[in-house]
């Protein structure tokens, strides 16, 4: 903002310098007119011919030229007129606008202080933490008193934070719902990767206690300090390469996570090779039961991931449908589903997209799995708001995952747990 002051300040200061300048030129024009007109009436008088010529190339002209030059003269006077008038205009209508801009800015602030804040994680000590950014929404109508759910949304490659905070609408959600948003922003990182990629393929990043998933839960350790989380009810949702990430912490923090969602995501521990970036060789991907062992290698024998929600298109042209197809049999898998067999499926269209969505069962209860694949759209956010990465014309994902994630608190009791996990309905 004050950036914005300083320019628009600026821009009023030249318009003045112009204007005084616009007025010394014309002051100038006046006598210089005046000065013919003398010298036209002084010719009157028919003074010697060696005299008049030694005047008219004084004033720049001679006799024969006077009336054309005194016209043109006029024409450039009125014309630098208009424009000082036009600038003094424009002038006027720039402070106007930049009065009424500060005034609802001042008054935007105002109304937003207490639901909008940037944060940032400092350096843990442990292997591969740095410092992340990340912004923060708090819901119209918080109070200490009560404790709320917290959401964290992880934005995809070549995004940022306002992007992936714009096309979810997830702020919206959260105002109506009642619960705290956090964006974290990927930040830096080390390697060759695509612009602003979580490393969901890296080892060093997806595992317990070190690397981005183990800042990520310290980013939501930061917030449960400042503000009163319902510790069951912390969830996790990313699109791309923040769907994988959101991926692996549902792996890596199972225990803590209640639920999460992953759109256009891959499995746990999968490799580059599973995205296309728009070259001629083709996808591939880790076998399922490669995929589970090493889930299993993070949590334990017994151990289940957090509920997920599986959101992609069958169209998308960078993230394979095989990879969520592998996402949902690696879950069912830890969960010991019959993913063949879905508990329920439901079918519709929205805007230009027809879709299915596929609930798969770990008791009567609840679904532990649910599958939402579209037809006819890209690789992005279905039906959030426009801009990159989105499609709009297309399911609410962004509230479907939200009344996914009220269905899933987290379980009373340890998912590291043996035998088969009680679940507990929302409360």
């Amino acid at each position: 903002m004050r950036k914005l002051w300083s320019i628009v300040r600026r821009e009023l200061t030249r318009v003045g310098d112009r204007r005084k300048r616009n007025n010394h030129e014309r002051d100038r024009a006046n006598r210089r007119r005046r000065r013919i007109q003398d010298w036209e009436e002084s010719s009157k008088r028919e003074p010697g011919r060696g005299v008049a010529r030694r005047a008219a190339r004084q004033l720049g002209d001679d006799r024969r030229g006077c009336a054309f030059c005194t016209a043109t003269r006029s024409w450039f006077v009125a014309r630098w007129a208009q424009v000082v008038d036009a600038a003094s205009a424009m002038r006027s209508y720039i402070a106007t606008f930049v009065e009424r801009v500060g005034r609802l800015l001042t008054s935007r602030r105002a109304d937003e202080a207490s639901h909008a804040s940037r944060g940032v994680l400092r350096r843990r000590p442990y292997p591969g933490s740095r410092p992340r950014r990340f912004e923060l929404h708090v819901p119209r109508g918080y109070t200490e008193g009560s404790a709320v759910p917290l959401l964290m949304v992880l934005h995809g490659c070549r995004q940022n934070t306002a992007d992936i905070r714009s096309i979810s609408n997830f702020d919206a959600i959260a105002d109506r719902e009642g619960f705290v948003v956090v964006y974290p922003f990927v930040t830096s990182y080390s390697g060759v990767r695509m612009r602003n990629c979580w490393g969901w393929w890296l080892d060093s990043e997806i595992r317990p206690g070190a690397g981005e998933v183990e800042d990520l839960w310290q980013i939501v350790e930061q917030i449960k300090g400042d503000l009163n989380i319902n510790a069951r009810r912390i969830h996790v949702v990313g699109l791309s390469s923040g769907g994988g990430m959101a991926v692996a912490a549902m792996v890596a923090h199972h225990d803590k996570f209640a639920s999460g969602a992953a759109a256009a995501g891959v499995p746990y521990s999968e490799t580059p090779r599973a995205v296309s970036y728009g070259g001629p060789s083709g996808v591939a991907f880790r076998p399922t039961e490669q995929v589970v062992r090493t889930m299993k290698s993070v949590m334990g024998a017994e151990g289940r991931p957090s509920p997920i929600l599986i959101v992609h298109s069958v169209d998308d042209p960078v993230v394979d449908i095989g990879a969520a197809r592998n996402l949902r049999d690696s879950w069912t898998a830890c969960y010991e589903i019959d993913s063949t067999r879905p508990g329920s499926e439901e079918s519709g269209v929205d805007g230009e997209t027809s879709w299915v969505h596929s609930k798969y069962r770990e008791s009567r209860k609840r679904s532990a799995v649910e599958t939402l694949f579209i037809e006819g759209a890209g690789h992005g956010w279905y039906g959030g708001n426009p801009g990159r990465f989105s499609y709009p014309a297309a399911p609410d994902t962004s509230s479907l995952m939200w009344q996914f994630f009220k269905r899933h608190p987290l379980y009373s009791d340890t998912r590291r747990g043996s035998g088969r996990i009680q679940i507990r309905e929302a409360s």
